[in-house]
């Protein structure tokens, strides 16, 4: 009875080892795969058939099929959900099917049927990176197991996305003349920060492939990608453990342990459909004239609303939305400017209106039916939504007053009818908070009008959002504790709730950091491009800082060193000053001490 009590620990000892091993395995062979067809559309016109490379792809995958098939019938006896059992399942028979049984006959032989081989093509890659990319979470979740500074974790995710987005962008393919490092670097950076700053023509130096490497690194940065490689490696591990749900849940303040991954798996889902919604309204509202073909316009509109979800403000037009064929489309505007505002308000708010109006309409229904209320929860919108509705309506309307003021004899005029005046307004008032679209050139700007959009691209949007900037809940809380101080209160209080000491602390210091960071950016681009004047080099800054985008027209014009001083400052602004110190700096304990208390005179 004893042997068998050990031989029994033996074998489920050696399932999971086994089971382990084929978690390293399988992306270890997927990656080389990967970088095979990486190298193949990098360099290659993907029209063309490679059967060198199709030949040893293939061998890579039968032994991924093998690996994947062990894994899933070792997996059998293990306690796992059913939903992540049968996803294992299904990559499986994506796997067998496509590329065991369909692709040799197609991609080894040399007489092919262009359109056919083409949707194959597609078919095969598009799910081999798909695969790659699941089965290369579970490696990360390992990762963030280890990790025991979320911080850290969070700024070397975006770091290596910006080295990834680098190497992708010079791909030959990429660009029609390719790039230099410097500014494969800075486009990178500004695409994976969802900053909008760009040192070449988008619309004429970087191909259709480019152009989709440029969109897919929008979404990832701004979705962040331990949102991806944290509900990737939930649904095919079917579990997280506590230390990477602490992770997430410091991310996403104001989480409950319990609710971090099916808030993620909200996120995800919200930021898809909205875009898609987008992205049928954009369609729908433009002229089909424009565009060679039917799938330019889709491509178009895709990559736009991606971009103005996630207040990237990049746009694959020449002269941005300052185009000719587009400045003068409002209802194409309007959609964009609802797009920024729902990506800038936070997914937090979001979900907080969204289980607002839900039992709000449920409450209404069971009334009209005589039966009272269904549900009560006092104080359904939070103290954060509510600070951070009320800042972002204020500066919306103070930014719509003082475009309509400081630009009626300037920009405006271009826009004969009322309605376009109001509609540049609005989209004035919305593109500065960390969107960086113009529909206005905006070196005609009036400085009044700039000075007005230096203080909105420094606030920025609300926390938990894609936008940057100091965030409209630290402004709102360093406003509400001057009024504090001013009034002789020794407490900051806001809508019957008192604001917490550590959060002013953090206003103040985000605060200072951003004034600090972006004097020492204005600083050092002085010294080789001073000649471009304070104004312009201070809006750059600033841009760069709060992840905005908009430029008075020198990014283009900039040396080399002043470039990377962007690079950096748009990477500090993504990632945040404070998260970037935390990560690198050790975190204190609790202290159980207290020194006696001074006052300094001030």
């Amino acid at each position: 009875m004893q042997q068998g009590y050990f031989l029994t620990r033996f074998l489920k000892r050696l399932r999971r080892h086994a089971m382990n091993a084929c978690s390293w395995l399988i992306p270890g062979l997927l990656l080389p795969a990967a970088l095979l067809l990486l190298y193949d559309i990098g360099f290659n016109p993907f029209e063309t058939n490679n059967p060198v490379i199709n030949y040893w792809v293939l061998v890579l995958l039968r032994w991924v099929t093998f690996g994947m098939c062990l894994r899933w019938v070792l997996s059998l006896g293990e306690p796992q959900r059913k939903r992540s059992r049968i996803l294992s399942l299904l990559v499986w028979m994506l796997v067998a099917y496509f590329y065991l049984i369909l692709l040799p006959n197609k991609m080894l032989s040399t007489h092919f049927d262009s359109n056919n081989y083409l949707l194959i093509k597609s078919v095969l890659y598009g799910g081999i990176f798909m695969v790659f990319i699941m089965e290369a979470s579970l490696v990360f979740q390992f990762i963030y197991k280890k990790a025991t500074n979320p911080a850290f974790l969070f700024v070397i995710s975006f770091l290596l996305l910006v080295l990834l987005g680098a190497l992708l962008l010079m791909l030959p393919n990429a660009t029609v003349r390719g790039l230099r490092l410097t500014d494969a670097l800075f486009m990178a950076t500004s695409t994976v920060c969802v900053t909008g700053l760009t040192v070449v023509d988008i619309a004429r130096e970087f191909t259709g492939f480019g152009q989709v490497i440029l969109l897919l690194l929008i979404q990832a940065g701004g979705l962040g990608i331990m949102t991806f490689t944290g509900i990737l490696s939930h649904a095919l591990a079917g579990s997280i453990s506590l230390r990477n749900e602490l992770a997430f849940r410091d991310l996403f303040r104001g989480s409950r342990i319990g609710s971090v991954i099916r808030l993620v798996y909200r996120i995800v889902l919200v930021t898809f459909l909205f875009e898609a919604l987008g992205a049928v309204g954009i369609y729908l509202s433009l002229d089909s004239s424009l565009f060679e073909r039917d799938l330019d316009k889709w491509f178009f509109s895709i990559f736009h609303a991606v971009s103005a979800f996630c207040n990237a403000g990049i746009s694959t037009l020449p002269n941005g939305l300052h185009e000719e064929a587009f400045r003068f489309n409002y209802s194409f505007q309007l959609l964009l400017t609802l797009l920024i505002i729902l990506g800038g308000l936070g997914f937090a708010i979001l979900f907080n209106l969204y289980s607002y109006m839900e039992i709000r309409l449920t409450n209404a229904w069971w009334r009209l039916r005589g039966l009272g209320k269904r549900t009560y929860i006092p104080r359904l919108i939070n103290i954060n939504s509510r600070l951070a509705l009320v800042t972002t309506s204020i500066l919306l309307v103070a930014g719509f007053l003082a475009y309509w003021a400081f630009e009626r004899a300037g920009t405006l005029q271009q826009h004969p009818g009322l309605w376009g005046k109001l509609v540049t307004c609005l989209f004035g008032a919305v593109t500065p908070r960390s969107a960086g679209f113009n529909t206005v050139d905006l070196t005609g700007l009036t400085l009044p009008m700039i000075m007005v959009y230096l203080l909105l691209m420094w606030i920025g949007a609300s926390p938990g959002s894609t936008g940057g900037g100091i965030k409209t809940t630290t402004f709102g809380v360093a406003v509400l504790n001057m009024v504090s101080v001013i009034r002789g209160r020794d407490r900051v209080e806001f809508y019957r709730s008192e604001i917490s000491q550590r959060s002013v602390r953090r206003s103040f210091t985000i605060i200072l950091l951003s004034f600090l960071f972006m004097g020492i950016a204005v600083f050092l681009l002085s010294i080789q491009d001073g000649d471009k004047g304070l104004v312009q080099i201070a809006f750059e800054a600033f841009s760069a800082y709060s992840t905005v985008g908009l430029t008075l027209g020198i990014t283009h014009e900039l040396s080399d060193l002043s470039r990377m001083v962007l690079v950096f400052t748009m990477f500090i602004g993504r990632v945040g000053a404070l998260t970037l110190l935390m990560a690198f700096v050790r975190q204190s304990r609790q202290l159980y001490y207290r020194y006696p208390q001074e006052e300094i005179f001030y």
